[in-house]
């Protein structure tokens, strides 16, 4: 007998497949089984994707679930987070009449390209949508990106849903020193997972790029703890250099507090590069 149950919502082994009006379908990434839960994140089906298909069928019958709005917004965490870090700016486009879908994915476990074919599965699976767009934060990009540069055959959503905005929210544009250290030890990689040699300066220049036709916008606001740290770097004589940035598509905030998701001025020209496409 199936138990309904309420869960943690799956930040860390849990991967989001499947999204329609706050219910989601997850795939555990060691197991590759799949569970249904609701808008509370309460289990409501287990087994296959198809097995937990036909249950939400039954529950959006059941429960009178309503058609989604046909412009979907994705918003994609960085390495180590997960979904709940977008509380603040999924209240402020949620008002925007969109569809706002803050996904999970096992950062820790498994490498962005691995990361980018769950984001492919699940736009090949979306419902009711006829545009997305994309914010990404930190090391999310590599994801996104590296989706979008898979062979087109693949992404068949394409056919039916148009891309409009992207906006990358401290985008992992550059190699980290402490990722190109850490990933010379066994150790450190089986600890931080294959995530760790993807931020490293060898594979940051090789990192895909965003499509041209596809208007994206690329936000900077590090906080005061991370501008303490390159200044402590600098005065120890580590290689680090000053930041450059194209502004035809990119800004830089100057106001800095602790979490750059609760800076407002980070999160207003988000919701506005998303509406209309403009800095």
């Amino acid at each position: 007998m199936n138990i309904d149950f309420f869960t943690f919502g799956g930040s860390f082994f849990w991967e989001d497949v499947f999204f329609y009006q706050k219910w989601r379908i997850q795939r555990h990434c060691f197991t590759k089984r799949y569970r249904l839960l609701d808008s509370w994140d309460i289990r409501r089906a287990s087994g296959t994707f198809e097995k937990c298909q036909k249950a939400f069928i039954k529950y959006m019958d059941c429960y009178e679930i309503t058609k989604q709005n046909s412009h979907m917004v994705i918003l994609i965490h960085g390495y180590l987070d997960s979904k709940n870090i977008f509380k603040n700016l999924w209240r402020r486009l949620i008002l925007t009449n969109s569809t706002v879908a803050a996904i999970n994915y096992p950062s820790l476990f498994r490498g962005a390209l691995s990361n980018s074919y769950q984001l492919l599965f699940f736009l090949n699976h979306m419902e009711d949508i006829e545009e997305v767009s994309f914010v990404t934060k930190g090391a999310g990009n590599l994801v996104l990106r590296k989706m979008l540069n898979l062979p087109l055959e693949l992404q068949t959503f394409r056919e039916s849903v148009r891309i409009r905005n992207i906006v990358e929210i401290n985008p992992v544009i550059r190699g980290n020193i402490f990722c190109d250290l850490l990933n010379k030890f066994k150790i450190f990689n089986f600890l931080f997972g294959p995530m760790i040699e993807d931020m490293t300066e060898k594979q940051i220049k090789n990192m895909p790029s965003i499509p041209n036709e596809i208007k994206s916008l690329k936000i900077f606001s590090e906080s005061k703890a991370c501008s303490l740290l390159v200044k402590t770097l600098k005065l120890c004589k580590f290689p680090v250099d000053n930041f450059k940035y194209n502004k035809k598509d990119s800004i830089i905030i100057s106001e800095k507090p602790l979490n750059v998701l609760s800076n407002d001025s980070v999160l207003n020209s988000t919701v506005k590069f998303i509406n209309n496409g403009k800095i």
